[in-house]
């Protein structure tokens, strides 16, 4: 596979920078539970590399998705309002895979938000059932898709950082 290809549109671009499953597990975590202390970071998101770690915390300050804060005299990570935007994007791709079973009729939540932005950065406009799932989850995979897009225009400056995609580093950390 190509991962060096840039996607058709913003919304692809999004999709495919926004889907690495430590960014998706960073934000959500925060967004469920509040700032995360630095030094919890890899107990707390169990499972990842550091490499990982790093990759999802320097794009998360790259995007304007988290800052630096403090908590009780210790250091912390802090949704941003774009961080906050993004955590419901997330909740909404989710949603939308649990509702028709994708990619699996069990998968965790990383699983299915990262499965549903692939399927949107593979298939930026796709509304048929070539896409993967029936055709009625293809016409309502429309609110994921717009949902991201909303994200994408508001926080689109963002994006102009152009940084690794999803796939891209997952190709790298397999190389490393």
């Amino acid at each position: 596979m190509n991962t060096s290809r840039t996607p058709a549109s913003p919304t692809s671009w999004a999709a495919d920078t926004l889907a690495h499953d430590g960014l998706i597990r960073l934000i959500s975590e925060i967004d469920d539970n509040g700032p995360l202390q630095r030094r919890m970071l890899a107990t707390t998101l169990h499972g990842l590399s550091r490499r990982q770690l790093t990759h999802a915390t320097t794009t998360g300050r790259r995007l304007g998705l988290l800052r630096a804060g403090r908590q009780g005299g210790n250091a912390c990570y802090v949704l941003t309002s774009a961080g906050r935007d993004l955590a419901e994007v997330y909740d909404t791709a989710a949603r939308w895979a649990r509702a028709h079973h994708y990619p699996h009729p069990v998968s965790d939540f990383t699983t299915r938000v990262q499965a549903t932005l692939t399927l949107l950065a593979q298939h930026p406009s796709a509304t048929t059932a070539d896409t993967g799932p029936d055709d009625e989850a293809a016409r309502t995979l429309n609110s994921v898709r717009s949902a991201l897009s909303q994200w994408a225009g508001d926080h689109g400056d963002a994006l102009a950082t152009n940084p690794v995609p999803a796939r891209a580093q997952a190709g790298m950390e397999l190389a490393a």
